[in-house]
């Protein structure tokens, strides 16, 4: 079987989702990325959050939509991987709408596709499915130099 190359942020190495993405006998490349937490390729980067992640930046007022649009001026296809607990569970102790404006704003605004995943299993099963469909169709590239 062809292993499949997945160049992950430096500060992403010591997540779940990289042992479960070397499990899945994936090439795993840690390096220090402009955007994004994981590249497949030239076209397609994920970031990976958690729905606290996105509280915190709403009501902190940090800027992850701008992260967010960096990884649109690098990469045609980003991703947008939000990890936990459904967010629109019903006793949420916070307003949904918080969380629905933002995924309006990063899918209209920046046309980022958002999956949802339970834990990081589940996030290394949806980066690890679509790097290897994508790597059916592109080269993957050689080195980390190529991505950026």
């Amino acid at each position: 079987m062809k292993r499949y190359k997945i160049v992950v942020d430096s500060k992403e190495k010591d997540s779940g989702v990289v042992k479960a993405l070397e499990n899945q006998d994936l090439e795993i490349e840690i390096a220090t990325l402009e955007a994004g937490d994981y590249i497949v390729n030239h076209s397609i980067a994920f970031k990976r959050l958690t729905i606290n992640d996105i509280l915190k930046s709403i009501f902190k007022g940090e800027k992850l939509s701008s992260k967010i649009g960096d990884m649109t001026s690098i990469y045609e296809r980003p991703i947008l991987i939000i990890e936990g607990d459904d967010p629109f569970f019903p006793s949420r102790p916070f307003n949904l709408s918080f969380i629905q404006n933002f995924l309006k704003t990063i899918a209209v605004s920046f046309g980022v596709s958002t999956l949802f995943t339970l834990n990081e299993e589940q996030t290394a099963e949806v980066i690890s499915y679509i790097a290897r469909a994508e790597h059916l169709n592109k080269p993957e590239p050689s080195r980390i130099q190529d991505l950026q």
